[in-house]
């Protein structure tokens, strides 16, 4: 009986230390500050991170038309968000939406080390994954 309750105790602190173990210390914000340089199949962004690590103050973009979209591949657009109040990174994470004639959104995620970043760039008709890393 006493074999038993043990086998479940040492079962059960397995599990648990298991769960735990992705729960570690994330590295400090500052370790996302900098420039972030990301590439998906229509284009390519650079983001940039304040020193403090805890806002993106610029994106700057340039893409093709892909294929979904009305005109394809003929048209490169480019330019620069200055974000003037900066855009909070909460939690690893940040989006912006940007409106206009050709409406964008960035979606993002950083890695706990802070070393990697990932998410998703949709402009106009085209969308796709990207990833950076440092």
């Amino acid at each position: 009986m006493n074999t038993r309750k043990s086998s479940r105790l040492l079962v059960g602190l397995a599990l648990i230390a298991l769960l735990l173990s992705g729960c570690g210390p994330s590295a400090p914000p500052e370790t996302r500050a900098g420039e972030w340089e990301a590439t998906t199949d229509f284009g390519e962004f650079t983001f940039t991170v304040d020193p403090n690590g805890t806002t993106i103050t610029s994106i700057e973009y340039s893409f093709q038309s892909c294929s979904d979209a009305i005109i394809s591949g003929s048209i490169t657009f480019s330019g620069t968000i200055d974000l003037q109040e900066g855009l909070p990174i909460e939690n690893g994470k940040f989006t912006l939406e940007v409106g206009g004639v050709t409406s964008m959104e960035f979606d993002g995620k950083f890695s706990r080390d802070g070393t990697r970043a990932s998410g998703s760039w949709t402009a106009g008709a085209c969308s796709g994954k990207w990833t950076s890393t440092r």
